[in-house]
């Protein structure tokens, strides 16, 4: 009680815009403290899919969980997973970052290979436990969202040839498609974002697109995080692979991924 009498002679104390501000802080406080523990709840969501997956449990050989062979386990998911996507008639995608390699299957086959040139991990998704983490990258993850600076499919407009002479003149045209700096955002389940960009940034152009691209991203996150807070609901965390490859693999790779495209995902294990 006596806390409370110098609580509210505290407040009575302080001004008009002193009582506005206070009550706004402590709001943005609360909204930072949910975002820094959705991590935590991360983790938590992890394991409770694995307790609730009981055949899941009984099913993986305990030896795989020794920390020894934590590689080697990650490598048999991995495998698995492929295994899976060859049941799928589209083209799909695999992301492999122990090896460096971006590649394209299509019913088991794979068709189109490029190597990572750089890459960052989310700590966390290195750090999962051997568990959690087969139970997660066992199956290929589906594609919930896309978002490009690419055009999807590209089209090039010309005027047809008025007689031979003009159409000989054409055929010796260069490719007028204009070809946008290229940036991708792909969305999976388990709420885990891939970010792809092009290696190198030189013109003017490049690094202002990837500042939209980005800008677009950081926006896109905070209205969810936003809009999480203000209905009472649990702040979702979203673990963040960035990959950088050349430009020209990369559209490739964009257009050729059907709508509902899934992918195989391989992290880097962090000790």
């Amino acid at each position: 009680m006596r806390c409370l009498k110098k609580f509210v002679s505290w407040v009575r104390k302080l001004d008009r815009a002193e009582k506005v501000s206070c009550p706004l802080l402590l709001v943005v406080l609360i909204f930072l403290l949910t975002v820094a523990l959705a991590p935590v709840h991360y983790m938590k969501e992890a394991d409770r899919l694995v307790r609730h997956d009981s055949l899941f449990s009984r099913e993986t050989d305990s030896v795989c969980l020794t920390p020894d062979i934590s590689a080697l386990a990650r490598e048999k998911v991995y495998v698995e997973a492929l295994l899976k996507l060859a049941a799928t008639d589209s083209i799909q995608l695999s992301v492999n970052l122990s090896d460096s390699a971006v590649c394209l299957y299509m019913k088991g086959v794979k068709i189109h290979q490029t190597r990572i040139g750089e890459f960052r991990q989310d700590r966390l998704l290195g750090r999962l436990p051997a568990l959690p983490y087969m139970e997660m990258f066992s199956k290929p993850l589906e594609i919930s969202t896309q978002y490009a600076t690419i055009v999807k499919e590209p089209i090039v407009v010309r005027q047809a040839p008025r007689d031979t002479a003009e159409a000989a003149l054409n055929a010796w045209q260069p490719d007028t498609l204009l070809q946008n700096p290229a940036f991708l955002w792909l969305r999976a389940e388990h709420g885990i974002s891939l970010v792809f960009e092009q290696e190198a940034n030189p013109a003017f152009h490049d690094r202002w697109v990837r500042f939209r691209f980005y800008s677009h991203l950081r926006a896109h996150r905070a209205w969810e995080a936003l809009s999480r807070f203000f209905t009472f609901r649990r702040q979702e965390y979203h673990p963040t692979v960035t990959i950088r490859m050349p430009v020209d693999n990369l559209r490739a790779i964009y257009r050729a991924l059907p709508q509902h495209a899934s992918v195989v995902l391989k992290t880097d294990l962090v000790r």
